[in-house]
C-alpha cells in the first residue's frame, strides 16, 4: 500500500469518527493539519480546541486555549489502529467533554 493510499484511508476514518462524534452531540470535524496529518478537532467552551490524533499507540489530544496555545494534553487507552468507528467515537467522547467540549443542547 502506498503512502498516499494509507493517508486517504486514515483521512476517511477520521472523517467517519468526526461524523460519529457529531452524532453523539459534539461539534467535531476532521481537519488536515499539514503534512498529510488529519486530526479530529472539537471546539471548547472557552474558545480553544481539543485536537485528537493517532501519533502514538493510543489516541491522544492536544488542548489549546482561545489563543491557540497548548495548555494540556490527554490520552486514552483506545488503540489508534482500531477500525471500530463507533467505539473510537465513544472512547473520545467522555475525555472531550471532561476537558471542555460542548455537548449540543447543554
Amino acid at each position: 500500500m502506498t503512502t498516499s493510499t494509507q493517508q486517504r484511508i486514515e483521512e476517511d476514518r477520521e472523517e467517519r469518527i468526526a461524523k460519529a462524534l457529531t452524532g453523539l452531540g459534539l461539534d467535531a470535524s476532521a481537519q488536515d493539519t499539514g503534512g498529510g496529518i488529519v486530526c479530529i478537532v472539537i471546539p471548547r467552551a472557552d474558545g480553544g480546541e481539543i485536537s485528537w490524533g493517532t501519533a502514538d499507540i493510543t489516541w491522544g489530544a492536544a488542548i489549546t486555549d482561545e489563543r491557540g496555545r497548548q495548555i494540556a494534553s490527554i490520552s486514552t487507552d483506545w488503540h489508534s489502529d482500531s477500525e471500530d468507528v463507533a467505539g473510537t467515537a465513544k472512547a473520545l467522547l467522555e475525555p472531550s467533554v471532561r476537558n471542555g467540549a460542548i455537548l449540543a443542547g447543554v
